[in-house]
């Protein structure tokens, strides 16, 4: 009898906590107008495969519902930009009952790719997430946010220097 019951409590428990799932969303834009980008390729790849490929529509927006327990990387590329992604984890617990959902929203802002200006570190995830599917709280790696912000800002910080020394030699070009 004190089995039975135990094993009802535990059913009720089960059946009254909600399960998360994610969808991650956003917008992609240009750095230096923050204008949307229509026609970025979003590419998501879960426990290393490629699983989706959608380009971005009229107002640079994309989305996906991300299943849990698995490895995520969104990554975004288009003509002529430097490639950005970042990870989500989903991994954790997950009690059964109803399924509720919970969004992530990431802004992405893209850079163009110039001559001379090294944007490897864009290889690098710009950020990694962590959703627990039992809270449906998701965090950020602060941690991992300082180890590559200085990398980043040297990268930008050429990148603009290269961005004004193309302005200053078309406007020389004008006035001749």
């Amino acid at each position: 009898m004190r089995k039975a019951l135990f094993s009802a409590v535990l059913v009720l428990l089960a059946t009254t906590v909600s399960a998360f799932h994610l969808k991650v969303q956003g917008v992609v834009t240009d750095h230096l107008t923050r204008e949307p980008l229509e026609g970025v390729l979003v590419r998501i790849y879960k426990d290393g495969r490629k699983i989706s490929a959608e380009t971005t529509g009229p107002g640079g927006r994309y989305y996906a519902v991300l299943e849990n327990h698995h490895e995520y990387v969104v990554r975004f590329s288009g003509n002529g930009l430097a490639t950005k992604s970042f990870t989500v984890a989903t991994q954790g617990l997950e009690w059964q009952g109803e399924d509720g959902q919970k969004t992530l929203t990431v802004e992405m802002t893209m850079v163009e790719q110039l001559t001379g200006v090294d944007l490897s570190v864009f290889d690098l995830p710009m950020g990694r997430a962590r959703f627990e599917p039992a809270t449906g709280l998701t965090t950020w790696d602060t941690e991992y946010d300082r180890s590559i912000r200085g990398q980043v800002e040297e990268a930008m910080g050429l990148w603009w220097r290269r961005m004004h020394e193309t302005a200053a030699l078309e406007q020389a070009v004008r006035r001749d």
